[in-house]
């Protein structure tokens, strides 16, 4: 009840504060009868909310998520230590940059000067958008000729990491080029993880021998080297847009090893050292197309084509004077996709549209050392869907019907799986500061190949673990209430609630009946994950918007039926404060500790996450940024999280190591300059009217 009694004194007291504030006019009248008219820099419609970036937002934010996170968008959660970007639900938002999808690279070498505005949408109905629920697009100014290039490096001092980026932006008349070059380092000690895990097996007079076997970590190392780079071409007219990207990653991790003390609870197996140790290789090469037509008499159609192909080698041994297991494994993955979605708009009212997508997924791992197999995957994954979208005046609904199918086959074995998809979101505008949405849908969350793996991997002294080729999808159903008001440039709200449920969830299951008795873990499908949350978002932009305050407090309720039956309720907590003077400007984050279930895992069913905070400082200059983040600053330990997995047969206690919530200094500097740019003019702020690898983890 305490999480429960906090919650509702934070929500009461924010609201009481909103109502005794005084929405300020927007046209003041001065003694000289001077009109002065305020730029709308937040407003809302039936079917997009769209935001302007201020000055200090602009010139201060690194990249796309700082952006974000520094302009505090009511309906969306910024993680600004993680660099996520969720709904209140968790469900991941995609981040588009004029209409296109936006990778990792683009994201970071944005130039924010260039923003023109952002809009968040839900369901959006244009094509290029492929039927993506939650949408954050980014518009940015276009130029005639010229461009700009961006240098950016990080350090987090403590945490041994580090990450650079070269990328450079040309056009031309209707041409546009990207360039981007970067790479990734890490190296540092104090990562792995400390398990207890309790096996039961049953004797011949039906009692039960329980054996404790527990790692101690005592060192570790990891290792990690990533570079890559990107090319696009882009053409861009009145009526088509054409992009071609090609995309290079090769992974490196020459040395990813902890040791320790291995103890057990029964003299039939000794007390020793361990070792545990994986290195690997792994190239990407892939392109992507982009092609969008409007076609004319109402029709307009997007197109994506995209091929892949993975090469990845791995090397894993696990030492103790019990046991010695080498996994050693080569995999070479291709991976072919089409989507394509053609709209229909018969008025200005009506829109109908089909989306179809095929995927074919080819997979071919060989296993040697301990275990010896070649399991081949062969997947094809197909769908369509049919969509109608109302829009008139205050109100935009649509509805989309369709269907997902795949066609496996697995070491010869082949099975097949097709389901319905149903989505529904109507939004209602009451006007430009006040909007409410209303989401359900039906999807699935679909299995990857290296659950349905049919052969058998030893893990350690006494537990195997293989797949299961007849797992189903799982389906995914889950109903939101979302509620907007913008009130005015200082202050925004979002008030939102929501319910979910994951049906015939995978989970492990383990057996005293693996090979040589030991325990031996399979998959099944079994019972369900269900949450209900409810919460708000709150922000106030005071001091001439100097000072920039956030809190989302959230309260969530979760089941879980089945063989892993528990329930939980916790309340989740973000605070933000950002304070800009002059070419400066301080932010500090923090979110507090809570014990969550898990929807899908594999090794535990319920985590606790640790506090994380963060205090910021920076400088720019427009062309300069400079900042140093202070994260976790009072934490010693290493611990970055605590789980939990406990069942019939088999217990499970897992403490994980890392950097990420250890105290750490991350250094960022970057560099921006422009080159002969013309800028085309238009939509400036102003007064409104209205991989999937298949080898087994």
């Amino acid at each position: 009840m305490r999480p429960i009694f906090i919650f509702i004194i934070t929500l009461f007291c924010a609201l009481c504060a909103f109502a005794q504030t005084e929405t300020p006019d927007s046209v003041k009248a001065l003694e000289l009868n001077e009109v002065v008219v305020e730029a709308q820099m937040q407003r809302t419609s039936s079917n997009v909310t769209t935001y302007y970036p201020d000055r200090n937002s602009k010139r201060t934010a690194q990249n796309a998520i700082d952006l974000l996170s520094s302009m505090a968008i009511p309906q969306i959660n910024v993680n600004p230590i993680g660099g996520t970007v969720t709904t209140p639900s968790g469900d991941e938002v995609s981040i588009y940059i004029d209409m296109e999808p936006a990778t990792q690279e683009e994201k970071d070498a944005l130039r924010p000067e260039d923003v023109k505005k952002v809009e968040y949408f839900v369901f959006p109905t244009d094509p290029r958008f492929n039927h993506a629920k939650y949408v954050i697009n980014i518009t940015l100014k276009h130029y005639n000729y010229g461009g700009y290039a961006k240098v950016s490096g990080t350090g987090n001092i403590m945490a041994g990491s580090g990450s650079g980026v070269a990328y450079a932006k040309m056009s031309y008349k209707r041409m546009t080029y990207d360039i981007s070059v970067n790479d990734k380092y890490t190296d540092r000690h104090h990562t792995g993880n400390e398990q207890t895990q309790v096996f039961r097996f049953p004797d011949n007079n039906g009692e039960i021998n329980e054996i404790t076997r527990s790692n101690l970590l005592e060192g570790s190392r990891f290792q990690q080297n990533q570079f890559g780079a990107s090319f696009r071409a882009k053409y861009t007219s009145d009526k088509a847009v054409i992009s071609n990207s090609f995309f290079f990653t090769a992974l490196n991790t020459p040395n990813s090893s902890y040791n320790g003390k291995l103890v057990f609870s029964s003299d039939a197996f000794s007390n020793s050292d361990y070792t545990n140790s994986l290195n690997s290789t792994y190239l990407y090469p892939r392109w992507r197309g982009n092609y969008y037509f409007d076609l004319g008499k109402g029709f307009k159609l997007n197109a994506i084509p995209s091929f892949f192909y993975q090469h990845t080698e791995s090397d894993r041994r696990y030492a103790s004077d019990n046991t010695d297991i080498r996994t050693d494994a080569t995999e070479d993955a291709v991976t072919g996709e089409l989507q394509i979605q053609l709209n229909k708009s018969f008025d200005r009212y009506h829109t109908l549209d089909v989306n179809i997508l095929g995927i074919y997924y080819n997979n071919r791992v060989k296993y040697t050392g301990n275990t010896v197999a070649t399991p081949e995957f062969n997947q094809f994954a197909y769908g369509g869907i049919v969509g109608y979208t109302f829009a008139k005046d205050c109100l935009y609904s649509q509805l989309s019907v369709g269907f997902a199918g795949e066609s496996n086959k697995i070491s010869g074995v082949r099975t097949n799986s097709l389901i319905p998809l149903v989505n529904l979101n109507s939004q209602y505008a009451f006007n430009q500061k006040n909007q409410i949405s209303l989401s359900a849908m039906l999807n699935i969350r679909p299995v990857e190949a290296s659950e349905k793996t049919p052969d058998i991997i030893q893990e350690n002294e006494l537990l195997y673990k293989t797949g299961n080729l007849h797992l189903k999808n799982v389906k995914v159903s889950k109903v939101t209430l979302d509620y907007t008001w913008l009130p005015n440039n200082k202050f925004s709200l979002s008030a939102f609630t929501g319910w979910s449920r994951d049906f015939n969830r995978i989970v492990p299951v383990f057996t005293p009946d693996g090979p040589d008795g030991l325990m031996i873990r399979t998959l099944e499908n079994d019972g369900y994950y269900q949450n209900f949350y409810f919460g708000t978002s709150l922000t106030a932009k005071l001091l001439n918007r100097s000072l920039v305050l956030r809190a989302t407090p959230q309260m969530w309720f979760e089941k879980i039926s089945g063989i892993y039956a528990d329930t939980n309720s916790y309340l989740s907590l973000s605070l933000n404060a950002t304070y800009y003077i002059g070419k400066f400007y301080v932010s500090a984050y923090y979110s507090p500790a809570f014990r969550e279930l898990v929807s899908q895992s594999l090794t535990a069913t319920s985590v606790k996450r640790k506090t994380s905070y963060q205090l910021k400082v920076g400088w720019s200059n427009g062309s300069w940024n400079f900042t140093a983040a202070a994260v976790n600053i009072f934490r010693r330990n290493w611990i970055s999280e605590t789980s939990r997995l406990e069942s019939k047969w088999f217990d499970q206690y897992t403490t994980e190591y890392g950097a990420s919530s250890h105290q750490f200094v991350s250094l960022t500097a970057s560099y921006i300059f422009g080159f002969g740019k013309k800028v085309r003019r238009g939509d400036e702020v102003q007064t409104m009217g209205a991989g999937n690898s298949a080898i087994m983890k």
